[in-house]
């Protein structure tokens, strides 16, 4: 289990089979990973196909492929398949399991991330000091996610930042255009789906992050 490390957050890739058609999710991971990801979270939920079995299944072959290239693997929202898996972490929403019980229930060690979308729920992370990062968000409009709130907009992110006791993701619309507009607000990293799963060059998208997020 790795130890948590703000670098992580440089360039988070979250993605679960609702998100790749007809792709292959090993074969799409691992082309991630050497195009340089620096964390990856198994989010399988909403439209997504696959049973708990075929969910743990997947789990275990993306967990490996992580693992032997030193990345870390947060699962989304399941403290349950996090803790069966032996993931990295787990990152929970404000709607999903209340924080406090994840960490209770959460495997010993574990790296927690928490959604946040305004400055008091950062307020109120920052009182509990099991929580490593906040993922803020939507920062612009998506559509990769049903339940996603209203755009927060940067100057939210901004404030956020500044009371934030620990370092803060942005995730929600990113594009290779507004990725230098979430570093100038102080997020620290990008966390993105359709940047890889919606491109050819999936090379050039990460390498894109990566030189934003130094």
């Amino acid at each position: 289990m790795m130890k948590f490390d703000s670098k992580f957050l440089r360039a988070y890739f979250v993605c679960g089979t609702q998100d790749i058609g007809d792709k292959d999710f090993p074969q799409l991971l691992e082309t991630a990973i050497q195009s340089g990801i620096t964390t990856f979270q198994y989010r399988d939920k909403g439209s997504s196909i696959l049973t708990s079995a075929q969910r743990l299944d997947m789990g275990k072959r993306l967990l490996d492929i992580c693992w032997s290239a030193n990345i870390p693997f947060i699962v989304d929202d399941d403290v349950e398949l996090a803790n069966e898996l032996h993931a990295d972490g787990i990152h929970v929403g404000q709607k999903d399991e209340r924080i406090t019980k994840v960490i209770r229930d959460a495997d010993p060690g574990m790296i927690i991330g928490l959604s946040c979308q305004t400055v008091a729920q950062v307020e109120t992370a920052n009182s509990i000091s099991a929580i490593d990062y906040i993922g803020a968000g939507p920062i612009f409009s998506t559509n990769s996610k049903a339940d996603a709130v209203p755009p927060m907009g940067l100057s939210l992110l901004q404030d956020m930042v500044q009371v934030s006791n620990v370092p803060i993701v942005a995730i929600g619309g990113i594009t290779l255009n507004n990725l230098q507009s979430l570093q100038d607000n102080g997020s620290v990293g990008a966390a993105f789906i359709t940047l890889i799963t919606q491109t050819d060059n999936i090379q050039h998208s990460v390498q894109k992050v990566l030189n934003v997020f130094k």
